[in-house]
């Protein structure tokens, strides 16, 4: 009992004394939400930002008589949280690869072996990608090329479903 109760006042703790002092701060949001994680071993709860999966496709997806189409599958990977980034502010190979990102990194979290994650953000428009061998992924455009666009709005948590996919054929 004594145990349950330290582990529940050590995560009190850390959210009332890390929420407050980590948006906006790239290393130690990343920091607070990755203790979290790891203390209650599941995803944090949040009550604004983004929460979402990343999931994985590869392989023929055409359709057949023969064999279905795989389904996506959570995976485990680095999410990267830029302010609101446009096509003209990177260079990007085929497309989906970017570097040289020109706008500010707010932050970076890990998902789990499922894909989930979860992160406490301002509210305000951003863009996400994900790390691979690559470069950095991301592969959804809005209709003036903002790469990814997330909108966060005060005491809202928005949801998002990110297929890495350039490795399927359709």
């Amino acid at each position: 009992m004594g145990k349950l109760l330290l582990i529940g006042l050590s995560l009190l703790l850390t959210v009332c004394n890390g929420t407050q002092s980590t948006l906006g701060q790239e290393g130690e949001a990343q920091n607070t939400q990755q203790e979290l994680k790891t203390q209650t071993g599941q995803q944090m709860q949040i009550k604004q930002g983004i929460q979402g999966q990343i999931l994985w496709e590869a392989g023929n997806q055409m359709p057949s008589p023969d064999a279905p189409p795989s389904q996506p599958r959570g995976v485990e990977r680095t999410v990267y949280i830029y302010e609101l980034t446009n096509s003209t502010q990177t260079t990007s190979q085929d497309g989906v690869f970017h570097t040289n990102i020109q706008t500010k990194l707010i932050t970076q979290v890990e998902t789990d072996a499922n894909g989930n994650f979860a992160v406490l953000l301002e509210p305000g428009r951003y863009s996400l990608f994900t790390k691979e061998e690559q470069g950095l992924y991301a592969n959804l455009f809005d209709g003036e090329m903002n790469i990814f666009p997330v909108e966060v709005q005060e005491g809202k948590v928005t949801t998002v479903e990110f297929l890495v996919n350039y490795n399927a054929f359709y």
